[in-house]
């Protein structure tokens, strides 16, 4: 009867191994298995949201690895003063040169890339007869939307073209962003509105005019890669990738 016993107690010992190395195994695979996705956020000029989106959809579509890309888009020169106070953005895709410029000075970047030049537009949802210089007579009698000269490369050059155009429209309306001057018009805060190309690529009420390149100066947006982790790096150089500058140039670039 003792050895049944003790033979009994050697079985009971040996399933409460069996059942605890069990439960180590399952602690050291579910980790494994349910992997949290990799993140990676990035700061984007409103202008190039809608590519940007297009961007991390190939992106992802491609990579290999679970991913949880975050884009926050606003102005150029919002998104910087956030960088620059410490917001914790991997990359950050300007429209703005001078920007960059300055978080490379303040030690707030590691590396730069040019990924696209932007071309402006005179947009309306009036659709008003004639070419562009009708189009610029009406403006003195106008409300007028553009992004803001402080904020924005692309209000920069708004204002740049009515002053070297000689003109004043009857009201101005500023957005934060260029899209958000976009949006001055396509809800009808504004008659006319100098916006981005890009933003032609989703649809659209109204009609535009090209404004001629040498009217404004080249509006060079160039990314900046902000932390050296592997994910920040690959999406960096993903996006000098020939399959990438086709895209960027299909949505509206230089």
């Amino acid at each position: 009867m003792v050895l049944m016993s003790d033979l009994g107690h050697s079985m009971s010992d040996m399933r409460v191994k069996l059942i605890m190395i069990f439960a180590v195994l399952c602690l050291l695979i579910t980790p494994l298995s349910q992997a949290e996705p990799a993140r990676l956020t990035i700061a984007c000029a409103a202008n190039f949201s809608a590519t940007m989106n297009k961007l991390v959809e190939l992106y992802v579509t491609q990579s290999q690895q679970k991913l949880d890309i975050r884009v926050s888009v606003g102005s150029s020169g919002a998104l910087a003063s956030q960088i620059h106070h410490g917001a914790p953005y991997d990359l950050f895709f300007s429209a703005d040169t001078d920007f960059i410029d300055q978080l490379l000075k303040a030690g707030k970047g590691r590396e730069r890339h040019t990924y696209a030049v932007g071309d402006i537009v005179l947009y309306s949802l009036q659709q008003p007869d004639g070419g562009l210089s009708d189009w610029l007579t009406k403006i003195p009698a106008a409300t007028v939307a553009i992004a803001n000269p402080q904020l924005a490369p692309y209000g920069r050059a708004a204002q740049s073209i009515l002053e070297h155009q000689g003109l004043t429209p009857r009201k101005q309306v500023q957005g934060t962003s260029v899209l958000h001057a976009f949006q001055f018009v396509e809800t009808g805060h504004a008659e006319y509105g100098f916006i981005a190309r890009s933003l032609l690529q989703r649809e659209v009420k109204g009609s535009w005019h090209a404004i001629p390149p040498d009217w404004y100066e080249p509006i060079s947006q160039d990314a900046m890669l902000i932390t050296n982790s592997s994910h920040a790096r690959a999406f960096f150089d993903f996006i000098k990738s020939e399959q990438a500058q086709l895209l960027i140039r299909a949505s509206g670039y230089r």
